[in-house]
């Protein structure tokens, strides 16, 4: 078990809500960041998968489908009905069947905004992640000692053919945008990962090393932050994002595996558990929220507009704790049972 990765995806996924509470459509504050924490994730992904996938490739691909498909098609049937029965609180939500359909089964689809936006909000992240896991299902059947490579190569050919080319069709066009190429950063990383961990007992005893990590992690921690306020949209995504994602994971897998620097609260490894609830449902906790409970954010003081964010991130970490602990998990549990036994 990696604990540190529970830690950053806690980072990662409340760093997202602190960027939609505080963008145009919440607060509209000035320091609107934290959308990054997403790049963070998608490397993390690339990591995680080559780990499982070398080191338990038994049933890949349907373990991957129970983490990820059960609670995805919760929150999309209660979008829908949400959005079909009180549409004008769901504006931006497309609650047209053939729609549904798409964002059911991770098809890439263009909603009624003119975006490949899915039913649930943030479900176009979840079509990049099913995307890698066919991609590597089948480089596993192809070879399992190489998958992560073969898998990485065909992500890297597939989206410099179809940006060199004038491709009209929408799903290669999407599977195709460089953001993709943040799983082969992981899966970089996980190679990495591996080759300090065998020579963990020489580098352990390299006190520089540790310091050096400690402040890659705090660099690659702030330059997230200022690039993605500087330089969103003038330089690409996954350049000033997903290049410090890759030495923020890796520092962090490294002080852990290596040095022993590692976070053992109980608090946070269930927050990090919760990390794919909290990502898909904080749209609709923190806009109904505001919505409901203010009617001029620009009216409020600094200090109450401090106390508001740290409840909605409070509020949308308990809800989605409950919702981990009483829903999800008992689901995913169930399903394993009877699937992969």
């Amino acid at each position: 078990m990696l604990r540190n990765l529970h830690l950053l995806r806690v980072v990662a996924a409340l760093g997202v809500v602190y960027f939609h509470a505080t963008s145009s459509a919440g607060l509209n504050l000035a320091w609107d960041v934290g959308s990054r924490g997403v790049d963070v994730f998608f490397v993390i992904s690339g990591f995680i998968i080559a780990h499982i996938g070398l080191s338990k490739p038994e049933h890949f691909i349907q373990r991957r489908l129970i983490r990820v498909v059960p609670f995805y098609w919760a929150a999309t049937l209660v979008v829908f009905l949400a959005a079909t029965i009180a549409p004008r609180f769901f504006r931006s939500t497309d609650a047209s069947l053939p729609h549904l359909v798409a964002s059911l089964f991770f098809i890439p689809h263009t909603s009624m905004t003119g975006e490949m936006q899915p039913t649930v909000i943030l479900g176009w992240s979840l079509n990049f992640e099913m995307y890698f896991y066919v991609l590597f299902a089948l480089a596993l059947q192809v070879s399992r000692r190489w998958s992560p490579l073969i898998c990485s190569t065909w992500i890297v050919l597939w989206v410099l053919a179809i940006n060199s080319m004038e491709v009209t069709n929408p799903i290669a066009a999407f599977v195709a945008r460089p953001t993709v190429l943040e799983f082969c950063f992981g899966i970089a990383a996980y190679y990495l990962f591996n080759w300090c961990e065998s020579r963990r007992t020489l580098l352990s005893q390299q006190t520089p090393l540790k310091w050096l990590l400690i402040v890659v992690l705090a660099a690659s921690a702030v330059a997230l932050v200022v690039l993605e306020k500087y330089y969103r949209g003038v330089v690409p995504r996954h350049l000033v994002a997903g290049i410090p994602a890759f030495f923020l994971v890796t520092s962090a897998l490294l002080l852990e595996r290596v040095f022993g620097i590692v976070s053992h609260s109980r608090l946070i490894y269930l927050l990090g558990e919760s990390s794919y609830v909290i990502y898909l449902i904080h749209p609709y906790v923190v806009f109904a929220t505001l919505r409901i409970g203010l009617h001029d954010p620009t009216s409020l003081s600094l200090p109450f507009m401090a106390l508001l964010i740290v409840g909605l991130l409070a509020i949308t970490s308990a809800l989605s704790l409950a919702i981990h602990l009483y829903l999800e998990k008992p689901v995913m549990a169930f399903l394993r049972a009877k699937l992969l036994d």
